[in-house]
Order: structure tokens, then C-alpha cells, then sequence
């Protein structure tokens, strides 16, 4: 049996954290970063989470792609997003599960929106009761998606299916181009009204706007995308709060450079992946139970 339907058969505890997921946990701790650079390991992961069911239909969409060497990108001239690999997904899924991950902000949307709405699935499911009466949070366990394109957001809605509708909210946002302390940076102009402490940073894509500084817009298959938005939200997030990256190294660099707060900080050059993790004291009473909850002293980031 896999761990997904394990999970779905357990009790939820009513009064603290779920014995019932120590069977997670234990299948988890199997797990590390780097497992998910060997394709074996991420197939089981697959199996035991049973995440193909999750992205039924990934395989036909890879089988239709037109384009499949540029598979981790999204181009306004294609008809749709190309599609990413399971070893991204199963690392999302790794870590919001391991993290038991109470809000997550997806800047994009996509397989991921699914994958990381079905983590938040699970932890409702062992963790819901207990977390709506001691986390301070409006809708713990929930993924919050934004997302430019309105055909973008209509398929990640149908991905979703039935199941995990009720765990994962996509919106749509224009985005414009703005100056950053003398530097030219891209924002989406409305973000949902959460406190993170997950966030995974996939877009917004350069053809997002046409908008033009000077001449100079991110409208161009020369150009990088550049977003600023976490810039004006840092000193909002708590201690333990995770940024994921996923490629944009350009953008990463920006950020590195104009972070205020204690952030660990790890690139994965094989996966060009890029995190920064808040490690800092509790802020608060509130803020070290989640912090004992979510983490129980174990960062990402030695």
C-alpha cells in the first residue's frame, strides 16, 4: 500500500501533532536533496506518494510537446507551458511534506501547484484540527498560486481535479515593471494576503508584460526574468520561512544581493536550484511553536 492511501486511512488528532505520521516521517527521512538527482530514487518516491496518479496526465503532455529540450520553459510564442520533470516535483513534494509546510506561495503555477497541493493534502488530513486552533493561520495547509496568463490558470485548475480544489487557490495578476533601488525588476501588481513560510519562486515569465522603462523591456527572448516582490515583503516573513528557485540564477543573484535578514543560503548547481532559508530566533511564542512544529529544530540548510 502506498503511503498516500496509508495516509488517508488514519485518525486525526484533535489535540496535537498526528502520531498517525510517523509513518510519513519514517518514509521521508528515506529521502534527502540529492536522492532526487538519481532517477531510480525519484521513481520510487513517485510510487510510494503515488504522484502519477497526481500528474495523470504529465506523460501525454510531454508525448505532445513540440519542443521537449526546452521542457522547463514557458515562451509566449508556445501554445502551452512545457511541462516539468518528476525529480522537480518530487523535491517540492519532499519539502513541504518534510516541512509540514502551513502556506505556501507559488509565484506560477503548474504541475507544482498539484504536487504541492496534494503535500498540503496530507498534512490537513493528520494535522488540520490541531493547526486551525494553535498556528496562526486563516487556512493552514493551503497553496496560493498566482499566475499571469488566464489559459495558464484554467489548466492548472483542471489539474487540480476534484480532490485538491479544496487545498490550493490560483489567481491571476497583471505584472509591471518597476525600478528596484536604481534597477529595473518585474512585480506581479496583486499578491494573495498570506504570511508564507514556503515560497516557490517559477515565475512571473519575461513576455509577462510589455511594458518599457527607457526603452528597456523584459518583452525579449534576450532578457531574464527579474521579480522583486519578495524584496517588499521580507521583513513580513518568520524565522523558518523557505524560498525555493527553481533556475532563474540571474534572478536568485538579485535577490542575494538585496536581502536584508539572516538567510541561509544553497545552490544546486546540478538541479540549478537556489534556496534561502530564514534562520533566525523565534519572534514570538506563536512563532516557536509553528517553528517546533514545522522544523523541530532540523533546517534545510546546515
Amino acid at each position: 500500500m502506498s503511503i498516500a492511501s496509508f495516509a488517508g486511512q488514519r485518525k486525526i488528532s484533535d489535540t496535537g501533532p498526528s502520531p498517525s505520521f510517523r509513518a510519513v516521517e519514517d518514509t521521508l527521512k528515506r529521502f534527502s536533496l540529492p536522492c532526487f538527482q538519481d532517477p531510480e530514487q525519484v521513481e520510487e518516491y513517485v510510487d510510494l506518494f503515488s504522484l502519477r496518479t497526481v500528474c495523470k496526465t504529465l506523460e501525454a503532455d510531454r508525448l505532445e510537446s513540440r519542443n521537449p529540450a526546452l521542457e522547463k520553459c514557458v515562451s509566449a510564442f508556445e501554445e502551452k507551458p512545457f511541462e516539468p520533470q518528476y525529480d522537480d516535483l518530487c523535491r517540492l513534494h519532499w519539502i513541504a511534506l518534510s516541512r509540514k509546510a502551513i502556506n505556501i506561495l507559488e509565484l506560477g503555477s503548474g504541475y507544482s501547484t498539484a504536487v504541492l497541493a496534494d503535500a498540503m493534502r496530507m498534512l490537513h488530513e493528520h494535522f488540520g484540527k490541531w493547526a486551525r486552533k494553535s498556528i496562526r493561520s486563516d487556512d493552514p495547509f493551503h497553496v496560493y498560486a498566482v499566475e499571469e496568463e488566464q489559459r495558464f490558470l484554467e489548466i492548472t485548475q483542471s489539474r487540480l481535479g476534484s480532490e485538491l480544489q479544496a487545498f490550493a487557490t490560483v489567481s491571476r495578476s497583471s505584472v509591471e515593471v518597476l525600478i528596484h533601488d536604481n534597477r529595473i525588476a518585474s512585480i506581479y501588481t496583486r499578491l494573495p494576503n498570506i504570511s508564507p513560510d514556503f515560497i516557490y519562486l517559477d515565475g512571473p515569465s519575461q513576455f509577462a508584460t510589455t511594458q518599457e522603462i527607457n526603452g528597456f523591456s523584459f518583452n525579449s527572448k534576450a532578457r531574464m526574468p527579474m521579480s522583486a516582490d519578495i524584496l517588499r515583503f521580507e521583513f513580513f516573513f518568520e524565522p523558518g520561512t523557505l524560498i525555493l528557485i527553481d533556475g532563474r540564477t540571474a534572478n536568485a543573484r538579485f535577490l542575494k544581493s538585496y536581502l536584508r535578514r539572516n538567510w541561509a543560503y544553497l545552490h544546486d548547481p546540478i538541479g540549478d536550484i537556489h534556496y534561502f532559508e530564514l534562520q533566525e530566533e523565534p519572534l514570538g511564542p506563536f512563532n516557536k511553536l509553528k517553528l517546533e512544529f514545522c522544523l523541530n529544530g532540523n533546517w534545510l540548510i546546515a
